[in-house]
Parts: structure tokens; sequence; C-alpha cells
């Protein structure tokens, strides 16, 4: 059944945020703008969903700072209305202390921190006279402090769930709810190319990893799209500003993580 809602989600052609995307309209969303840089991900991903409602889809890239605004004036535009934002598009670079350069810098900070900030600048313009709004800013556990090769990254999530927790204060008593989630680690396919593009890792290193994490398996997409839904839903009407640890293991406690264990 259709809830007439309607949903822009950065990061939309894959992971995250084309699971996400699947719940929304799974759930009656009236329809969906997908924005990533690669449009024919894009269109491939919108062909998928095709058969569950209506998606919209925008090319795009975040470090562009007009992307924001004209984002979320394509979803007005498209649907009329803008309800729930999610900005799971991010920047996962690898640089520490030593080997972050300006550049780098700039990239991790320009999708992590600055176009969530100006995503939402502009969701909640379209989100007060309706009085109603939920915004997610997808952020990492890693935010509580990283390994070495992440420091800046680290740093780029940590401003994010301060920035969150701050905007949702300043919105609400507008009927705007606005949350993080700090997500651990979840095999997706950007991960499985990471890992064995970048970290060299075996085409079986997720099972390998899954099978000593508490659940058994490594988190996957449609866990963090149910995560998605419940925030959504009226069941989460009573909270906001909220920067949930979403990982099998809590925070600080990793004397039995499988990335330390010994055989």
């Amino acid at each position: 059944m259709a809830d007439g809602r309607f949903a822009l989600i950065t990061g939309g052609a894959q992971g995250i945020g084309f699971a996400t995307a699947r719940r929304f309209l799974e759930l009656g969303f009236g329809g969906v703008m997908l924005l990533d840089r690669n449009i024919l991900k894009l269109q491939e991903s919108a062909a998928k969903l095709k058969t569950l409602g209506r998606v919209e889809v925008m090319e795009g890239d975040l470090l562009d700072i007009s992307v924001p605004a004209r984002a979320v004036a394509a979803t007005v535009a498209a649907f009329g209305r803008l309800d729930v934002v999610v900005n799971a598009a991010g920047n996962t670079e690898r640089c520490g202390l030593d080997d972050t350069t300006f550049e780098s810098y700039e990239r991790l900070f320009g999708v992590n921190v600055r176009a969530p900030l100006f995503m939402m600048q502009e969701a909640v313009k379209r989100m007060r006279p309706n009085r109603s709004g939920t915004i997610i800013n997808v952020s990492s556990m890693l935010a509580h402090g990283g390994p070495p090769n992440l420091t800046t990254y680290s740093a780029s999530k940590a401003a994010l769930n301060t920035m969150t927790k701050s905007a949702a204060n300043g919105v609400k008593r507008e009927g705007i709810r606005i949350f993080a989630i700090n997500l651990g680690w979840v095999h997706t396919d950007g991960e499985q190319a990471l890992q064995t593009g970048f970290h060299k890792q075996p085409q079986n290193w997720a099972e390998d990893i899954g099978r000593r994490m508490p659940a058994g398996r490594l988190m996957v997409a449609d866990d963090v799209a149910g995560l998605m839904a419940y925030l959504v839903s009226p069941s989460a009407q009573m909270m906001t500003g909220a920067v949930i640890d979403y990982e099998q293991m809590p925070a600080g406690v990793f004397d039995d993580h499988p990335a330390l264990a010994r055989e």
C-alpha cells in the first residue's frame, strides 16, 4: 500500500543505498530518487527496481558543491515533495597521519561532511512547510577512532556525527528528525572490490571473517536497510539526534575481534 512518501538517496546505485531504495519501495514509498556518480550503474539499478515503484536517477559527484541543491530540486520537481533523505554516499579513501595530503583531506571531508551538510540544509527547506521529514546520515564505527591508515576518514565521520546531533537539535520542534548510523563491517560489492583489490584478500575473505563474528556472518546491505526502515517509521517518531552503533562488537571492545584473532 502506497504511503505517499518520497525519498532521495545518495550513493543509490549500489550497496546500502540501493538496498535502502528497494526497502522503501517495498514499504510503499511513492518514489525514490537515486543519486550517484555512475549513470550506467544508476540506470541498471533503476531497471531492477522499476517493478516495485517509481524510480528516478540523477548523475552527480558530491565533490561538486552545486549537487546537493540540484538533487533536492530535482527530487521535488519529479515527485512534488521530499520526505526522506539518506546520505549513503561516502569516501573511504585510505590515508593516515603521515600520508594525508591536502587533496585527500578535501576529498574525504568534501564527500563525508560538506555534502551531507548542504544536503540537509536544502532538504530541511523543503520539509519545513510539511512539518515532517527524516534524514539519515551513514557514518561509521570508526568515528570512535580508527586504524592508522584511516585517520582522516575517521575524523570525517566523527565530524558527521557531531553535525547530525547539532542539526537534529536545530529542527527538533519542526517535525524533522535526523539520525546517523555508525556502521560496522558491511559486505557489499564495493567492500568486496576494496578487500580483494586494494587489500589483496582472497575472494572468500568475507566468509572466513564472517564465521568468526558473533552472528556467524558479516553484516550485509539488507541488514542496514532494515534499520533505515525502522527510522523512517512511526515507531521511531519519539527519537531524533541518535547516533546508532550498528555493529556486532560494542564500541571500544575489540579483544576478540576477528581482525585481531589468532588461529
